[in-house]
């Protein structure tokens, strides 16, 4: 019951692209390109750093739900339950490569963890084809397009280039959307459904890495 519970709680921030809109709930993006041997991106690792109000919500529930030395086992069931729901929705990630969007495998690497007093989801993305790093540029934003979640880099961590050569370039382009459509957006009722469905993709930032000779 309590599984089933925290993890209402949770759905209804995480996916409420039919029932929700504007944000209420705030996460800190960190990424980290995942790179073979071959010098090629395999996936995306990303953690998800909730906001101290959601976390705390969520860490209240979760500590009610049982013996504490069972906490870890109750974070591992609700983040099997996040991901076996986010894939339905791309795990709110779009990359493309050449203009052409790509597609990723299941998810089996993730965890669900309270660090402090705040929640974090971290996973590992597989994109279908690795991308040879030399050939092409990579693009990718991480958004929830009902605009309920605001999802943007933590600061001063847009992305971890440790595993990528020296010679990569990040461009991390903040998003700029008119005043009028963030007017409407922070207008909507927290029932309220956006006209626009990927009203979150132009509250989004957009992250280019390009490692081309």
């Amino acid at each position: 019951m309590l599984f089933r519970h925290c993890f209402l709680l949770l759905a209804l921030l995480l996916f409420t692209g039919s029932i929700q809109a504007h944000p209420h709930v705030w996460i800190d993006l960190r990424v980290s390109p995942q790179v073979n041997e071959q010098g090629q991106i395999t996936g995306l690792r990303q953690a998800w750093r909730f906001d101290p109000f959601y976390s705390l919500v969520l860490i209240e529930e979760l500590e009610k739900g049982g013996p504490e030395d069972e906490l870890d086992q109750r974070l591992d069931q609700l983040a099997l339950e996040v991901v076996q729901n986010l894939e339905n929705f791309d795990f709110f990630t779009q990359v493309t490569v050449a203009g052409k969007r790509q597609g990723f495998e299941p998810v089996t690497e993730y965890n669900l963890m309270q660090v402090g007093r705040r929640i974090e989801f971290s996973f590992v993305l597989p994109l279908q084809n690795p991308v040879t790093l030399q050939d092409e540029r990579l693009q990718y934003q991480v958004y929830d397009p009902s605009y309920y979640i605001e999802i943007l880099h933590a600061a001063g961590n847009e992305l971890d280039t440790q595993q990528l050569p020296a010679s990569c370039e990040v461009d991390v382009q903040e998003p700029s959307p008119p005043g009028d459509l963030v007017a409407k957006a922070m207008a909507l009722d927290k029932d309220e459904k956006p006209e626009d469905p990927q009203l979150g993709e132009h509250f989004a930032e957009t992250v280019n890495l390009d490692c081309r000779p």
